[in-house]
């Protein structure tokens, strides 16, 4: 009984880190947008990134996300990653929980290694075909921005939470 409790006391902590790593990975860039703004507009000159002084006033009213426009932008832009390999916290969901291992070279996912995810029942049919087309969509991606598989709701949102929290790991240790 103690160790059911103990895991899902884990279990919510680590959620509520990821959800705030997310949170944290939403507002950064806006804040840093508001900050190169208002730097800008203080200095007077245009000598500061041009991207940034253009895209500030484009990514406020496309700031939906539907678009798919922002690469440059997602949660995982080049250049902005550590390389290193990042394993992240076990992100629960209703059949187990998904951990992956996240690599990351010259600043780009490379790989992403599933090192837990359910393996019982119908778990490891949906498994099988959602995580290595998951795998791939964020690799191609280079964000945990991606579209979820069809009939693996659950699995889809325990692998971007997973991915998320890898990815926050790379960007805080470059700083």
């Amino acid at each position: 009984m103690k160790a059911t409790i103990t895991k899902a006391a884990i279990a919510a902590v680590a959620g509520l880190a990821i959800v705030a790593d997310a949170f944290l990975l939403f507002v950064k860039p806006h804040l840093a947008q508001q900050g190169a703004s208002s730097a800008l507009s203080q200095s007077g000159s245009g000598t500061a990134s041009s991207g940034n002084g253009s895209s500030g006033s484009g990514s406020s009213a496309g700031s939906d996300g539907s678009s798919g426009s922002d690469d440059s932008s997602s949660s995982a832009s080049s250049g902005e990653l550590q390389d290193g390999t990042y394993t992240s916290v076990a992100s629960p969901n209703a059949y187990g929980e998904i951990q992956l291992q996240v690599t990351v070279k010259g600043g780009r996912i490379t790989d992403i290694a599933t090192i837990k995810m359910p393996t019982h029942g119908r778990s490891q049919s949906v498994n099988a075909q959602a995580i290595p087309e998951l795998t791939d969509r964020a690799i191609s991606a280079q964000s945990a921005e991606i579209q979820f598989v069809s009939g693996a709701t659950e699995t889809s949102t325990a692998f971007v939470n997973s991915l998320q929290d890898a990815i926050n790991q790379s960007l805080n240790a470059a700083k």
